[in-house]
C-alpha cells in the first residue's frame, strides 16, 4: 500500500465521502438545531428589536447563536451524529486503500471533514442571515448597544447573555463573526480528531464517549467559569468570556484561543497519523 501523495485521489475520496454524507437521511436533523437556533437565539434578539423599534443587523443573530452556552454544545453535538459513522471502515475500504494507499485515503477523509464542517458552519451562517429580519450593516445595532441602558430590569436576563457587553463593548461585529466562525470550526475539527483517532485505533465507541465527556466537562466549567474552563475547547470558542465588561484588556487573550487549537489540532493530527501506520486491515468487516 504505496503512501506516495496523489491530490487526485485524496480529492476523490474526499467527494465521494461528501456526497455519501450530503445524501444521507440522518442529514435532516440539522433541520431541529435551526429550530433550536430560532427559539433560543433568534426569536428573543427580534423581540427586543420590535420593543426598541430598531432592526438589527443581519450578523447579530449569528454571534448571538456562537456565544450561546446552550448552542455552543448543541452545535458541535448535532454535527458528531451526522459525522460519528466516520472513517467508514469497510470491506469496501480495503479496496480503496490498496488502490491509494492509507496515507492518501486518510488524507481524503481529512479533507472530506474540513469540507464538511465549512459546509455546516456556512449553512448556520446563512440560515442566522436569512431569520435575522435584520438590516445589512457592519456594526453592533442600537438594540444590543442601548436595550441594556433602556430597559435595565433586564439586564440579568438569558436574552442579555446572548450578546452580552462583554461583547459589543470590546470587539468590532464583523470581527467577532470571523472569530466565532473559525473558533467554532476549529473545536468541530477538533472533536473529530478525537474520533477519528479512537475510530483507527477500533474503538470507535470509547471515542465517542470521550468527545461527549469533553464538551460535557467544557459546558460544566464554563458554567462555574473557573479558570480550568480554559482547558477546555468550548470556553476557547466563545468570544465574550475572553474579555471583562468594561476594561480593553482581555481575560485570556484571543490569541491563546488560536494558539489552544492549532496545538491541539496538531498534536491529535500526529496521533492520527501513527494509528494509521499501525492500522490493520484483517478481519475489516468487523471494525467498528
Amino acid at each position: 500500500m504505496a503512501n506516495k501523495l496523489r491530490l487526485y485521489s485524496i480529492m476523490t475520496i474526499a467527494r465521494s465521502e461528501y456526497v455519501r454524507w450530503i445524501t444521507n437521511p440522518r442529514i435532516i436533523i440539522v433541520g431541529v438545531l435551526f429550530v433550536f437556533m430560532r427559539t433560543l437565539s433568534v426569536e428573543p434578539l427580534l423581540e427586543r428589536a420590535e420593543k426598541m423599534n430598531i432592526p438589527l443587523t443581519v450578523f447579530e443573530p449569528f454571534e448571538a447563536i456562537g456565544n450561546s452556552g446552550m448552542l455552543v454544545m448543541f452545535i458541535p453535538c448535532v454535527f458528531l451524529i451526522l459525522i460519528s459513522d466516520y472513517p467508514i471502515i469497510s470491506g469496501n475500504t480495503l479496496l480503496f486503500v490498496q488502490r491509494t494507499g492509507k496515507l492518501n485515503w486518510f488524507l481524503g477523509q481529512i479533507l472530506f471533514v474540513a469540507t464538511a464542517i465549512l459546509s455546516y458552519m456556512g449553512t448556520i451562517f446563512l440560515v442566522s442571515i436569512l431569520i435575522s429580519g435584520g438590516e445589512f450593516r457592519t456594526e453592533w445595532s442600537e438594540t444590543v448597544r442601548l436595550y441594556g441602558a433602556k430597559f435595565p430590569e433586564e439586564s440579568d436576563s438569558f436574552v442579555s447573555e446572548l450578546l452580552p457587553s462583554n461583547l459589543y463593548n470590546q470587539i468590532p461585529l464583523m470581527t467577532s463573526v470571523l472569530q466565532t466562525f473559525f473558533l467554532m470550526s476549529a473545536y468541530l475539527f477538533f472533536l473529530i480528531l478525537i474520533l477519528y483517532l479512537f475510530k483507527l485505533m477500533h474503538v470507535k465507541s470509547a471515542g465517542l464517549i470521550a468527545v461527549f465527556i469533553i464538551i460535557g466537562l467544557g459546558v460544566a466549567t464554563c458554567s462555574l467559569k473557573t479558570s480550568v474552563m480554559w482547558y477546555f475547547p468550548m470556553a476557547n470558542t466563545i468570544i465574550w468570556l475572553h474579555y471583562t465588561e468594561i476594561l480593553r484588556e482581555p481575560i485570556v487573550p484571543i490569541w491563546w484561543s488560536y494558539f489552544y487549537f492549532a496545538a491541539g489540532i496538531t498534536a491529535l493530527f500526529t496521533a492520527n497519523i501513527i494509528a494509521l501506520k499501525k492500522l490493520q486491515f484483517t478481519n475489516i468487516e468487523q471494525v467498528g
